[in-house]
């Protein structure tokens, strides 16, 4: 919920009128604050009044509290007479003010103007004093970036370089670039996405997934040059992989650097999670887009830590087979005159050990198993899930009516202030009261949208998991690297518990073991 404050500061002026008897300046501009705050449906819930007046900040504690409140993002915006009552004092002073609003992105309520320091045109009005010597550059870049915003709500390419398998050509009679396929790279680009979603083709006919380490090896060893024309980087490849461009769409504000001030000092970050600003581009995509994002989704599956290539995997369960005694990890142990076997490392766990080849077979047999039951139970939660949705749609209108009561009651506290009911501190409690019911049904409004949503996507994402289960039973049996086995498993299991008490070979065994696929849920067992 969005909360104002107000700044009352008496000047040297003011100081003199109410000498002269025109009563008290804080009040009457604590009345038209008031009146503007209604008018704009501002919720007010913090003032700060300076009782006198003083050459710098240093000077005015109260501006000291609204600096550090402003700078630790407290307030959407803050009402005031006049610009200038917040930034009087040397350049220094304004400098302060002026970086403090700016990089909290804090707005400045008039009674004439609504200005936002981080708007190139109201930063002016801080900046005044070097507004002369920064104007050309300042209108330069404004244009610049102005002109690039339209070229790419255009459909325009407005990098410098074009994006592999790609060229940029200029357009003809118009200003600004497109792009247009390079036939050859654009083979290339398809041929990566193909590795990495489909697999490599073996002799044998069945496909081997490949990873962005192994892709970049390929194209090495066939001799194709990356976009620098030297060898592939793994990164490189995954940038390809990542990049929207390949499906008609063009990509802005990828990582865009945010300032922040921090106990008075300006810090810059790139924040790799912000939201990227997608268009439709002018050009022919490369890809379909349901490659393209089945590509995105096995990325985000995979979130194992790989194998370094030099580590010879010989242990087709590396990394997933967990002792459920002690938790550790199962290790492969290799015997000169006899068959592998996966034990547990911890000296002191009684947990026993299994030939590998029977416990890759019982794990096969376990998911299998849990497929079957994953499938029955599936189809008798649908209905179940079928009544959610409508549900949380009526809790979610309940609460938007509720937020409809709160915001009446908000507009009546302006009534009753304008009419003397109430006192400003009272008012200030209200207001303060309401604002934060109003923020917590908001709240409530979000986390059950955000309920509705995840419930919705879970209930899809659960059918997913299934053919890419059958495929990985269909190809385990038919390949022999162990590497390879390893690869297709973690794109489906997140681990499998292991559990077993007899060791002699004389006794029927006892081995036990639970998968545990990488299916998404919202807590309901499947």
């Amino acid at each position: 919920m969005d909360e104002y404050c107000l700044y009352l500061r008496k000047s040297r002026i003011d100081l003199e009128a109410e000498a002269n008897g025109q009563g008290d300046t804080l009040a009457r501009h604590r009345a038209d604050l008031l009146k503007l705050a209604r008018k704009r449906g501002l919720n007010i819930t913090g003032c700060y009044e300076e009782v006198r007046s003083g050459e710098s900040i240093a000077e005015r504690p109260e501006m000291q509290r609204l600096l550090n409140d402003v700078e630790a993002g407290r307030w959407t915006g803050v009402l005031v007479m006049e610009v200038e009552r917040l930034a009087r004092g040397n350049t220094t002073d304004q400098g302060v003010v002026a970086d403090t609003f700016k990089y909290s992105d804090t707005k400045i309520v008039t009674p004439n103007k609504v200005y936002d320091p981080g708007d190139e045109f109201d930063e002016e009005y801080f900046e005044f004093g070097l507004f002369m010597s920064r104007r050309e550059y300042k209108t330069i870049n404004r244009r610049l970036q102005r002109g690039r915003r339209a070229s790419l709500s255009e459909g325009k390419y407005i990098a410098g370089k074009a994006t592999y398998g790609y060229e940029r050509y200029k357009l003809s009679g118009e200003k600004g670039y497109s792009l247009r396929i390079i036939p050859e790279q654009a083979e290339i680009v398809r041929q990566i996405y193909d590795w990495y979603v489909n697999g490599e083709l073996l002799p044998d006919g069945t496909l081997r997934p490949l990873g962005s380490y192994t892709i970049a090896k390929r194209l090495d060893a066939r001799g194709i040059p990356s976009p620098t024309g030297g060898k592939w980087p793994p990164c490189t490849v995954k940038d390809i992989l990542t990049n929207p461009t390949y499906i008609g769409k063009l990509r802005w504000s990828y990582r865009p650097t945010v300032k922040r001030m921090v106990d008075g000092e300006l810090v810059k970050t790139r924040p790799v999670d912000r939201a990227v600003h997608l268009s439709d581009g002018r050009h022919e995509p490369i890809l379909d887009e349901v490659l393209w994002h089945r590509a995105q989704l096995m990325l985000k599956n995979r979130s194992h830590a790989p194998v370094p290539k030099s580590t010879n995997i010989r242990n087709p369960l590396a990394g997933l087979l967990i002792c459920s005694k002690c938790g550790r990890s199962m290790e492969r142990r290799k015997f000169k005159h006899g068959r592998d076997t996966v034990a547990c490392p911890n000296k002191d766990c009684n947990c026993k050990s299994s030939v590998l080849e029977e416990v890759e077979a019982g794990m096969l047999d376990s998911l299998r198993i849990w497929l079957s039951d994953y499938k029955i139970k599936l189809a008798q939660s649908q209905e179940t899930i079928s009544h959610t949705g409508p549900t949380a749609e009526q809790e979610i209108t309940s609460l938007q009516r509720t937020l409809g009561t709160l915001q009446a009651q908000m507009d009546n506290l302006y009534n009753l202030v304008e009419q003397g009911v109430y006192s400003t501190d009272l008012f200030l409690q209200r207001s303060q009261a309401l604002t934060a019911r109003m923020a917590e049904v908001n709240q409530q409004i979000e986390t059950t949208q955000a309920a509705l949503t995840a419930s919705r996507r879970i209930a899809r994402n659960r059918f997913e998991i299934i053919p890419r289960i059958e495929r990985v039973l269909a190809l385990y049996p038919t390949l022999t690297d162990p590497r390879e086995k390893n690869t297709i498993l973690k794109e489906v299991l997140e681990k499998i518990l292991y559990t077993k008490t007899t060791g002699s070979r004389w006794e029927a065994s006892d081995m036990n073991l639970y998968v545990f696929p990488r299916v998404e849920t919202d807590g309901e067992q499947l």
